[in-house]
């Protein structure tokens, strides 16, 4: 389990995941560089990672979609092992209810995701069965949720070394150049790169990277996140439910149902049942304490399924062990000849 330190770390870096480690400490009242020590310990342990995922714009193309697989029980494992190769596939998690493995997906248009799904999963091997939701906005996911809460002193701190990048251009259209997949690519291994780091590994000027990285992150395209293994978050219970209201009705209840604190993920999604919602709980118990809040907050919504993760095999690129601890990665790419990269024999892994 974490320590009360470690997660006040953990918290502050889920607000700022690139702030400076002076500002870091300075907000936990300890110097940058004990922060930067307690980091490097948990980081090295696979307790915890900062990473960039894809996100939802307005003005691009990106998608994610939600994948239920079934196979024979015996083989979900190594399904699972196989499809957490796949750069398109950010997160592999087994499953107990309707479906044998869950499956996000993010890609860089519909039209590479029908790819995908179509010519590719479909095909793999002990796959009998997929259904796949496309999400149509993403209320709330994994980099707004919070470990901790923070005084507002605390939290004026973090707020100011967010990044400047900010939401001020969540409308501003991105033309995704080879320069900038490359640094994209990097940000999905190690959030917190440096702009010397990312030139250095991509032989691009420093003054490019930052304004690369600057587009990237003001227009949401990319995500910055700092992720931590539940089983050693206190809120090891990991569910899916799927629900369905009024289609007047969804923005309201996604919206109120983004207020609970267990709530990690809010989507509304392209097919019947029309919401998902992820949520880390303490016990299983909690499940149907967190099913009853909802009937009774918002009556119209009517949960219809289930899905409760037995493990989790990759989290947003992360190869993760059954106490949830990273021990590789497979670099996020949604944007190079998606399918092709996943077919390679030579398809990256990086251990960690």
């Amino acid at each position: 389990m974490l320590t009360e330190d470690e997660k006040m770390l953990l918290g502050a870096l889920q607000i700022a995941p690139r702030a400076p480690w002076a500002d870091i400490g300075e907000a936990l009242g300890i110097s940058g560089i004990t922060a930067a020590r307690r980091w490097e310990r948990i980081s090295s342990e696979g307790t915890a990672w900062i990473t960039a995922a894809p996100g939802m714009v307005r003005r691009a193309e990106q998608c994610v979609a939600y994948v239920e697989i079934d196979c024979a029980p015996a083989n979900r494992m190594a399904v699972a092992a196989e499809l957490a190769r796949h750069e398109l596939v950010m997160t592999v998690e087994i499953t107990t209810g309707s479906a044998d493995i869950l499956l996000t997906i993010a890609a860089a248009d519909l039209a590479t995701l029908s790819h995908y799904l179509l010519d590719h999963l479909s095909y793999t091997k002990d796959v009998l069965r997929t259904r796949a939701r496309v999400a149509t906005r993403l209320y709330t996911e994994g980099s707004s949720w919070r470990l901790v809460e923070f005084s507002d002193n605390q939290l004026r701190i973090l707020e100011r070394s967010r990044y400047d990048e900010g939401m001020a251009g969540a409308d501003e259209a991105v033309d995704m150049t080879p320069d900038m997949r490359r640094i994209a690519g990097l940000l999905t291994v190690n959030g917190r790169a440096s702009f010397a780091e990312l030139s250095a590994a991509t032989g691009i000027s420093a003054t490019s990277v930052r304004r690369h990285v600057s587009k990237l992150l003001r227009s949401g395209i990319l995500k910055p996140r700092t992720d931590v293994a539940a089983e050693l978050s206190g809120s090891p219970v990991q569910v899916y439910l799927w629900a369905d209201t009024s289609v007047e009705g969804l923005p309201e209840a996604a919206r109120a149902i983004t207020q609970l604190r267990q709530v990690r993920l809010c989507a509304t999604v392209s097919s019947a049942p029309s919401l998902v919602l992820c949520a880390w709980l303490h016990t299983v118990e909690e499940v149907h304490r967190l099913e009853l809040a909802i009937a009774k907050g918002l009556p119209n919504v009517r949960i219809v399924d289930r899905l409760v993760v037995l493990r989790t095999v990759k989290r947003v690129g992360r190869l993760v062990d059954a106490q949830g601890r990273a021990i590789g990665v497979v670099p996020i790419n949604i944007w190079d000849d998606s399918l092709e990269h996943d077919l390679s024999e030579n398809a990256q892994t990086i251990a960690i």
